[in-house]
């Protein structure tokens, strides 16, 4: 094969990959400008960019539908959920993959079990059981199967990548005088990082998209997420889109900030582990 066949094949490959990346990224630009738009200049024509861009649909959505309130309690259910997902997958992680001990098999398989079964479900027995405890419709409804559902995925993961840290690393710490917590948070916690964004990614993008439960489980306008407030948009008849194009950029936009803000970080978290002397 000559030099020019080859080059010829890397321009073809990095044109359909760019082409490929447009595709991608089209949509969200679409949604962005079109939230610009009238509901009658974008009656005139779906992909045309906007004559005369406006923010009137982000006051509307604000000020018409109590959207704040959708997306508070979106932050504060995603923001719970991460927070004690990163918290029980780092501790429980390293201690599977350091620590022997009897029932380790055991609980191990039991969080494995988890990322076999669909969430969906989940959703009726979940539904009966909040109901008897009298839990339904609380302001951390949502926050115990988010958890549930976030963990095995973020125990296996962490189970992996900590595996490659070798166990001398704490003897020498403790022989040090480094007291176990500080350990953890000094020096595990900084080598973990690239795994930990990737949970990180995970977990949040999974709470903060979930829709089924957060419809099921909550009644009250009051506690509803963003994914539940988006169809508000769409009536028996019309949908507003327009307006419904600025909640979906409102909605997506805390994703694209944690993605872009790990994104260095998630290739190197998700093949951790992969490969094994």
């Amino acid at each position: 094969m000559s030099r020019n066949d080859v080059t010829v094949g890397k321009i073809l490959l990095n044109v359909f990959i760019l082409i490929f990346s447009l595709t991608c990224v089209f949509p969200i630009v679409w949604i962005a400008y079109t939230s610009l738009k009238t509901l009658p200049e974008y009656s005139k024509s779906a992909l045309s960019l906007p004559h005369a861009p406006t923010f009137d649909n982000y006051l509307k959505i604000f000020k018409y539908t109590r959207f704040d309130i959708y997306f508070t309690n979106s932050v504060l259910v995603s923001v719970s959920t991460l927070t004690v997902v990163l918290l029980i997958a780092f501790v429980t992680g390293y201690f599977l993959s350091h620590y022997k001990f009897k029932s380790r098999n055991f609980i191990y398989a039991y969080f494995m079990v988890g990322m076999v079964i669909p969430t969906q479900a989940w959703l009726l027995p979940i539904f009966i059981q909040f109901k008897k405890l009298g839990i339904l419709d609380r302001p951390f409804t949502l926050v115990l199967p988010y958890i549930a559902f976030a963990l095995p995925t973020a125990i296996f993961l962490m189970e992996s990548y900590v595996k490659g840290i070798p166990m001398e690393m704490e003897e020498a710490a403790i022989m040090e005088g480094c007291s176990w917590s500080r350990f953890m948070s000094s020096i595990m916690a900084p080598l973990c990082a690239p795994i930990l964004s990737t949970i990180t990614i995970l977990s949040f993008n999974g709470s903060w998209n979930e829709f089924p439960f957060a419809l099921v489980l909550l009644n009250s306008k009051e506690l509803k997420t963003m994914p539940v407030a988006l169809t508000m948009f769409s009536g028996a008849y019309t949908t507003n889109y327009t307006q419904m194009m600025a909640a979906l950029t409102v909605a997506v936009l805390p994703v694209i900030i944690i993605y872009l803000l790990f994104s260095k970080q998630i290739i190197k978290g998700m093949t951790a582990g992969a490969v094994k002397e």
